[in-house]
């Protein structure tokens, strides 16, 4: 919800959008695919071969009309995008496959290079807390079309407006 929110802010909409999340296929993809089952939007997902999101998941979103990419190309995947979106490669409960992953998914930090092929109005988002130098540079994310600390502040008012709908207020 943070996440629609800060879109919604920042590039307008959300419709008809170019979002990419470069990094695991992990629950964050899981998320945005299923957002992509309610609001057509074209989603790519760019990770290492083994680290594809669910393939049940995948199809919910396509048999919704969104337009779904997976692929291990992240130079060709970002070309285009409104939102470039990344997370640590190592999640809770995988910190012991942490120095593993670090190989794996070299060629997949999103860097200003990588940033500038996705062109001038790609935004940057990150779910915090960030491994500055594993999935995402410091230049990178201290840019200005980063809009990762928006995002971060966003999650407070989508939790509380769900929290009041959720109480009747």
């Amino acid at each position: 919800m943070a996440d629609a929110l800060t879109m919604l802010e920042h590039v307008g909409r959300i419709e008809n959008t170019k979002v990419v999340y470069v990094g695991d296929g992990n629950n964050i993809v899981h998320s945005w695919l299923l957002l992509a089952a309610v609001i057509p939007f074209h989603f790519v997902c760019a990770c290492p071969k083994g680290f594809e999101p669910d393939a049940k998941t995948v199809e919910i979103a396509r048999s919704a009309g969104s337009k779904i990419e997976i692929t291990n190309d992240p130079k060709e995947a970002v070309k285009g995008a409104d939102v470039v979106y990344t997370d640590v490669w190592a999640s809770m409960g995988q910190k012991e496959e942490a120095e593993y992953r670090k190989k794996v998914f070299q060629g997949f930090m999103v860097d200003e290079a990588l940033m500038e092929m996705a062109g001038p109005k790609a935004f940057l988002m990150h779910c915090l807390p960030a491994e500055r130098g594993v999935e995402v540079t410091d230049g990178a994310i201290e840019a200005p079309n980063s809009i990762v600390f928006p995002q971060a502040e966003n999650r407070m008012h989508a939790q509380n407006a769900i929290m009041l709908h959720m109480l009747g207020a």
